[in-house]
């Protein structure tokens, strides 16, 4: 083979090889490219998950709010009106929490809760004859507050 054949065989070798690195190449970058979009989009969803998840365990906070302030009216009943303080704090805390969590519009709703409670803790140190009345207000307008709050 002369020179001039091995030179052409050489450089035809070359391009082939120039040509393959490039197709592969621009394979990488269009997958790299498909794959920032689905990354991108998956963080949008997950985000959008996090915020219903936050939502979904705010929720369920509040519906668990009759339960405590049941717990809070059992303690009473039995005279322990420093766990019924305690109580009514952990309940307030965990309103709070949700609260976070929540619209404007469910804000607004329980915009009565806060004082009520705190009337109702007032009364629970100061073993108050009150403070089982006060609780049991607490819980009944909390509840109707809760029931629209269901169907929406």
């Amino acid at each position: 083979m002369s020179f001039k054949a091995t030179l052409i065989v050489a450089f035809l070798i070359l391009v082939a090889f120039g040509a393959g690195y490039g197709v592969g190449y621009w394979k990488l970058q269009m997958a790299e490219k498909e794959w920032t979009a689905a990354k991108e989009e998956m963080q949008t969803k997950i985000s959008s998950m996090e915020k219903e998840l936050a939502l979904a365990k705010a929720r369920e906070k509040l519906w668990e709010m009759p339960e405590k302030l049941s717990e809070v009216i059992t303690h009473l009943g039995e005279k322990n009106f420093g766990l019924a303080a305690k109580t009514l704090d952990g309940a307030r805390e965990a309103f709070l929490a949700a609260l976070n969590s929540l619209g404007g519009e469910m804000k607004n709703r329980f915009d009565f809760f806060l004082p009520i409670l705190e009337e109702a803790k007032k009364e629970a140190e100061s073993m108050g004859p009150n403070a089982t009345r006060k609780v049991e207000e607490a819980k009944k307008l909390f509840e109707q507050a809760l029931r629209p709050a269901k169907k929406g």
